[in-house]
């Protein structure tokens, strides 16, 4: 008589985007400087489950130019960026397949960040939301390469 609901599977833009903006700061890696262990996690909005936490270390440079912070897939170019004491906004775009738009925020701490993004996507013609939160903390010492 009653039809149980089906369950919502998770699309596969939601676990494109975890892993495309995992390491918010991996691009960096450069020259010696810091090790960072970042930990990410991915929120969508009507999602029955979570997606877990995601932790990696990575190795940045000392110096890095604030655009260089900004998470991104290789597809995404930064639109606009603005530092205010510790915090940096931002705001880009992403093409490809399933475009989206990102807008966040980065508020730094000596050694240490922390940060959230929204993310809108266009998947099978349907607008979604998907948010991130993300956190780093510099853990040691490494030698980057490019």
């Amino acid at each position: 008589m009653f039809e149980k609901p089906e369950r919502p599977q998770m699309p596969s833009i939601v676990i494109a985007a975890a892993v495309a903006f995992a390491w918010p700061i991996a691009s960096l890696a450069q020259a010696k400087d810091d090790l960072w262990e970042v930990t990410t996690k991915m929120e969508m909005p009507g999602m029955p489950m979570s997606m877990p936490a995601q932790v990696n270390r990575v190795c940045i440079s000392k110096n890095p130019k604030d655009e260089d912070l900004i998470p991104r897939r290789d597809n995404c170019r930064v639109l606009e960026s603005a530092r205010s004491g510790n915090k940096l906004t931002y705001k880009m775009a992403c093409t490809g397949a399933e475009p989206m738009t990102v807008s966040g925020e980065m508020t730094y701490a000596g050694a240490s960040y922390e940060g959230r993004m929204q993310m809108v996507a266009q998947s099978g013609g349907q607008s979604m939301q998907m948010g991130q939160t993300f956190a780093g903390k510099r853990v040691g010492d490494c030698t980057a390469t490019k």
